[in-house]
């Protein structure tokens, strides 16, 4: 049975190697960062919410999730990173998503992120945990690809 606890650095590099191809995909066409350079970013903020799901002994960590302050005041950035080994989870993961939500989003009235449109798993939890598309941003990030601004109140 996976369980979550708070992220520290050490997870980046259990995690970073096997990225989902989608959730690489997006970092790329939105930053062009490795996904460790992505992981390691929330450690940079003094107000970040970061935590880790381990999984098995021999799984370690299969996602790293969190939450970091807007430029716009009120505002956080949810986001979540993950291997394929999280989807061995998945009841369990998705029953337990409001309450983290819910503590992602505690410091700010609206958490948000820009998905990638080619990253359909994401976009379906998303709305299923209460996000709500905004608009979709065509040219969108270093490779100007299309990305939904999805959004929930909080």
């Amino acid at each position: 049975m996976a369980y979550v606890r708070r992220a520290i650095m050490a997870d980046v590099a259990q995690l970073s190697h096997k990225i989902r191809k989608a959730d690489r995909d997006e970092i790329k066409a939105s930053d062009n960062v490795a996904p460790s350079e992505a992981l390691l970013a929330p450690f940079h903020y003094k107000e970040a919410i970061t935590f880790s799901v381990i999984g098995t002994d021999e799984e370690h960590v299969i996602a790293m999730f969190g939450s970091v302050p807007s430029p716009e005041k009120g505002y956080g950035v949810a986001w979540l990173l993950s291997s394929e080994e999280l989807f061995n989870y998945k009841k369990e993961f998705i029953k337990q998503c409001p309450k983290w939500v819910k503590e992602l989003g505690e410091p700010y009235t609206y958490i948000y992120n820009f998905v990638d449109v080619r990253n359909m798993k994401t976009i379906k939890w998303l709305k299923y945990l209460g996000f709500q598309q905004i608009e979709t941003v065509n040219n969108y990030g270093y490779e100007k690809r299309p990305f939904i601004l999805i959004a929930k109140e909080m």
